[in-house]
């Protein structure tokens, strides 16, 4: 029973054991599994400690008396100033050997022209349109490069923003008049002296030219004076003070002829005649478009600037010197009376 019972369960034993493949070699093989094995999963990241890490102390640096009292300043807005110089070399040398009027430019009104303005990097132009003129509104052609504001009835103030550019403006006046102008930047180290004071001369409506009014004597007709009328004062002024209001008297004109003329062509006139008060000079063919020149007198050898004016197209010095000097920049002209004194 018991040599039963020992053979039945070593058959048992082979039963349960698993089978093992035969390789060639007779060695024993690698178990095959049923399924194939699972992905291995990383393993998790230990949790992070929310805790921060504890800097070491950082020591405090003791406030100086100094710093104490600038931070007070600087608290009720003071702070020092700083010297800070340019970096030179801005100086146009043409201001140099320029003409005390070069930075002037002046022109007369002229209802077909178009009025040419040089203008310089930092620096202003104005514009001067006649007396009666009143701007109402100007209108340029760049306003990013160039800065135009009124700044009275008849100036405005051209300023470029940079060199090398140009525009044009073009100004409206309360007549219905347009004054177009062409405008032009140049740098610092130009050597043309920018203009400072453009001045177009002349009216836009022509002023009338007052008569004298006759002079009838009728001392005959006129009644004694009444009773308690008012006494006529001795030495009164009129009204109208006729010195102020000189009519031209083509009667009294005379000179043609009695000049003698010396210096630059492009000023020489056509005629030149005069009155009891002024000096006339008509050009002709030059007057449209021309650059009007200053007048001078020279009184003890030194020329003395004389006040000019325009009517219509002759050129008028308020003077009767027997030797008048026109002079335009560089250029001049002398003018001398040789006929016989009034």
């Amino acid at each position: 029973m018991i040599v039963i019972a020992v053979g039945a369960l070593a058959l048992l034993g082979l039963a349960v054991m698993p089978a093992e493949a035969q390789t060639p070699f007779g060695g024993k093989g690698q178990p095959v599994p049923a399924t194939p094995p699972a992905k291995a999963q990383p393993a998790p990241a230990p949790p992070q400690s929310t805790v921060p890490a504890q800097q070491p102390p950082v020591a405090r640096v003791p406030m100086s008396p100094d710093m104490k009292q600038q931070a007070e300043f600087q608290a009720e807005g003071v702070f020092p100033e700083m010297n800070r110089p340019g970096a030179g070399g801005q100086v146009q040398d043409a201001w140099s050997d320029a003409e005390p009027r070069a930075g002037v430019y002046v022109q007369r009104l002229c209802e077909d022209c178009v009025y040419k303005v040089r203008t310089r990097e930092f620096m202003t132009t104005t514009v001067i349109l006649p007396e009666d003129a009143v701007i109402t509104s100007a209108d340029p052609g760049d306003a990013i490069g160039f800065s135009v504001k009124i700044k009275a009835a008849n100036k405005l103030a051209i300023r470029p923003a940079s060199w090398g550019q140009d525009t044009n403006v073009n100004v409206y006046t309360k007549s219905g008049a347009v004054y177009p102008l062409y405008v032009r930047s140049e740098t610092v180290n130009s050597m043309n002296v920018p203009d400072l004071v453009v001045k177009i001369v002349g009216r836009e409506k022509p002023a009338a030219i007052e008569a004298p009014a006759p002079v009838v004597d009728d001392t005959e007709k006129k009644e004694p004076a009444k009773p308690g009328a008012p006494a006529l004062q001795q030495g009164a002024v009129p009204k109208k003070d006729f010195v102020r209001h000189v009519p031209v008297d083509p009667a009294k004109f005379h000179g043609w002829g009695d000049y003698k003329l010396w210096g630059d062509d492009s000023l020489k006139p056509e005629t030149v005649w005069r009155d009891d008060f002024f000096t006339y000079i008509r050009y002709g063919a030059k007057w449209d478009g021309m650059e009007l020149a200053s007048g001078y007198v020279t009184l003890d050898s030194i020329d003395e600037l004389v006040n000019t004016h325009v009517e219509g197209t002759v050129f008028v010095i308020e003077s009767t010197a027997p030797l008048i000097t026109l002079k335009n920049g560089k250029r001049f002209l002398c003018i001398q009376y040789t006929g016989a004194k009034p």
